[in-house]
């Protein structure tokens, strides 16, 4: 009978933690240890639902360093994630690469496959393209011999965008295209039972086969609030706080924000009523940022708020879910237009600087609330008992 083949080598906690200290400088937390573990394990897949802000992509580099020939791919929902992981790993001397429909090009899938990457970020429209640079890759036995594992960042897209982003309903496949000791590590803040379940069946993790380290989204550092809209919401005056009523250079800026829509044409124009209340030269120091910028203006734009250039932001997704800008102090919620989990993406944006304390405020909509419920609900029965006596 054939000899067994050793399984991976066993890190201990201890190696884990000492490695990190020693060649990244950082000190991980035992939740930390616990991920990378399950990952150098290689016998079964690992989900990591962690809180806003608390390390989680340590998490993606950490088993290079026990692996100096292995490769680590990440599957990221938003290009400008990838831009900054990679900037990330430029700080830690380690070699990475953002694969987007600009950069899939022959030659950065040859430097791929002859290793010259550490890590590969790339979006799964690029991951899943047919006759693409990864499929040609997913074929080749020296290359997937180095993959570590497949990350998953922000993981709940999986299910949650598949609606608009279809390749999220094929990436199934890989499981047929790479060797199933390959572990896919998703990972996310928010993945409560019923999305986490969708996200391990389309992408088929074995429950039983299956490390799950499951930590508390709490953030006491941000200081919650609900607000009801007073104004129509046209109008936009609820947000007339951020700039006060005659606003003079001397006056102290506004704290350095972000104020969330789920309509693009709305983030403008909620971002011009603010403009308008400050001189006109000032009126750069807010801009709106959604999925129609270009990557230049995005780059650019994410860059000036993070120096102070800029005071905030009026923007859709496409800015904020992952992106490590430590010193948001106030981050809005407008209108009660998406759900729990989008929220708290959304306000877990807020204070990523531990010494930090910032609000996440929540404006909402007039109907939404219980006394007004009622109230409108007391109209309706008096109408329809109107209309019965009439």
């Amino acid at each position: 009978m054939p000899p067994t083949p050793a399984g991976p080598p066993k890190h201990s906690f201890d190696q884990i933690r000492a490695a990190a200290i020693r060649h990244l400088g950082y000190q991980p937390c035992l939740w930390q240890i616990k991920v990378v573990e399950a990952i150098l394990k290689r016998d079964g897949d690992v989900v990591c639902i962690p809180a806003t802000g608390s390390g989680k992509t340590l998490t993606f580099w950490l088993p290079l360093l026990f692996r100096p020939n292995g490769i680590q791919l990440v599957i990221s929902p938003l290009n400008i994630l990838g831009q900054q992981n990679v900037a990330q790993l430029a700080a830690m001397k380690i070699n990475g690469i953002t694969i987007t429909a600009e950069t899939a090009i022959p030659k950065n899938f040859q430097d791929i496959e002859d290793g010259k990457y550490s890590v590969i970020v790339r979006n799964v429209e690029t991951l899943m393209q047919q006759d693409g640079g990864f499929e040609k890759l997913w074929k080749k036995p020296d290359f997937t011999s180095c993959l570590i594992s497949l990350v998953w960042d922000e993981g709940h897209c999986v299910s949650k965008w598949a609606g608009f982003r279809p390749e999220y309903k094929e990436v199934s496949r890989l499981r047929y295209l790479i060797p199933r000791s390959i572990p896919f590590v998703i990972v996310s803040v928010t993945l409560p039972p019923a999305i986490l379940s969708d996200v391990m069946n389309i992408l088929q993790v074995l429950p039983k086969k299956c490390t799950i380290i499951w930590r508390s989204n709490d953030r006491p550092s941000i200081h919650l609030v609900v607000r009801e809209m007073k104004y129509a919401m046209s109008s936009y005056k609820d947000l007339a706080f951020l700039i006060p009523d005659g606003w003079k250079p001397t006056d102290p800026p506004p704290k350095k924000f972000l104020i969330f829509f789920d309509s693009i044409s709305e983030s403008i124009d909620a971002a011009k009523f603010l403009r308008d209340r400050l001189p006109l030269e000032y009126r750069h120091k807010i801009k709106w940022f959604n999925s129609e910028m270009s990557t230049q203006f995005k780059d650019l734009e994410s860059d000036s708020l993070k120096s102070g250039k800029i005071w905030g932001l009026s923007c859709t997704d496409s800015f904020g879910m992952g992106l490590d800008l430590p010193d948001i102090l106030l981050v809005i919620q407008w209108r009660s237009t998406c759900d729990m989990c989008t929220l708290w993406q959304r306000l877990g944006r807020a204070a990523r600087e531990l010494q930090l304390v910032a609000t996440g405020l929540f404006l909402v909509e007039p109907k939404r609330f219980d006394l007004n419920i009622a109230k409108a609900e007391e109209r309706a029965a008096k109408r329809a008992e109107s209309s019965k006596k009439a």
